[in-house]
């Protein structure tokens, strides 16, 4: 019974998905037809109606926004930021969508301002390689691909999704715009080459993950903080330039980039790793200070603590 119940899944998934994918083709080919203006109201709307329907998500919004929050502001305060961070991300969702098709600095203009452009510039004619720093405030796709349109040579790594067909999906359209795309995993020797040919790496450490890390002061609460871009920074010597995309009045995009992070560089590799974390997680909290309600607020930024880090421990002694 279980072989066939295993089997009808199997089956089921590999009619399902295809289907799926089918109709999200459809959809990104149907979508340009109507106004940017009109898909942005629409998603607009799909964010409220999600915000509110979607109790469990909404939840984990509001307690992390309370996490940060929650001694400045009532319940009906956490409320309505909670919501425009799901206007906010239905909005970059629908211009995701809307622009799948473009691939050029010209092409993408008429959506997006750069201001500081020359930081990345110099550091990157420099033939040193450039870590860019991003975090997941405003279109985070975005800024992930802006670098390879404004014709940087760029790689990135991602979080394979589970299903491999939507995942093909959506790294085949990061790669029409010049990406290239690692797969998250035993990659660090990857990260290292493609630093040594002077490209630009993209690097986001504003997400907890069960991987090496350190606690930080993040927006006011120690958070537990990825040192892969510490580690890098330190093994290659490139510089460390922070960079994001912010909503502007009337939906256009700003990529701010700012000048490089000093990388500190002692010897004291521990010290070392801490340190520049630290710094650069100072970074990305000043992109979120300046639109709070344009970061992810519904990912749970602040779920790992001390004693979450010693379990993982005891997991790896004991070989679970």
């Amino acid at each position: 019974m279980k072989f066939n119940r295993d089997l009808r899944k199997k089956i089921t998934r590999g009619i399902k998905y295809p289907v799926f994918i089918f109709f999200i083709k459809v959809f990104i080919r149907t979508i340009r037809f109507f106004p940017r203006k009109w898909v942005l109201g629409s998603f607009g709307s799909l964010g409220k109606l999600a915000y509110a329907w979607v109790k469990s998500e909404s939840r984990r919004t509001e307690n992390t926004i309370r996490h940060i929050y929650g001694e400045k502001w009532n319940n009906k305060e956490i409320m309505s930021f909670g919501k425009k961070v799901f206007v906010h991300q239905a909005w970059n969702l629908a211009d995701y969508f809307y622009t799948i098709n473009l691939k050029t600095r010209e092409q993408f203009s008429k959506y997006w301002e750069i201001e500081g452009e020359e930081h990345l510039r110099t550091e990157y004619e420099k033939g040193k390689g450039v870590l860019c720093l991003m975090c997941h405030r405003g279109s985070w796709e975005f800024a992930a691909i802006a670098p390879p349109v404004l014709g940087y040579e760029t790689t990135a790594v991602s979080k394979a999704l589970k299903n491999a067909k939507i995942n093909e999906l959506i790294i085949k359209y990061r790669q029409n715009r010049g990406m290239k795309n690692l797969s998250r995993g035993k990659t660090y020797p990857l990260l290292l080459e493609a630093i040594k040919k002077g490209e630009c790496l993209i690097i986001m450490i504003d997400q907890d993950t069960k991987v090496k890390g350190v606690f930080v002061d993040f927006l006011g609460k120690k958070a537990w903080t990825p040192i892969g871009a510490a580690r890098l920074a330190l093994d290659t010597g490139a510089p460390v330039v922070p960079m994001a995309m912010l909503r502007l009045p009337g939906h256009k995009h700003r990529f701010c980039i700012r000048p490089p992070v000093p990388v500190q560089n002692t010897g004291d590799t521990e010290a070392d790793l801490l340190e520049n974390t630290k710094r650069f997680t100072k970074a990305i909290e000043e992109f979120v200070y300046e639109a709070p309600d344009q970061w992810v607020w519904m990912h749970e930024r602040w779920k790992t603590t001390p004693e979450t880090v010693e379990e993982w421990e005891r997991e790896k002694e004991t070989g679970k």
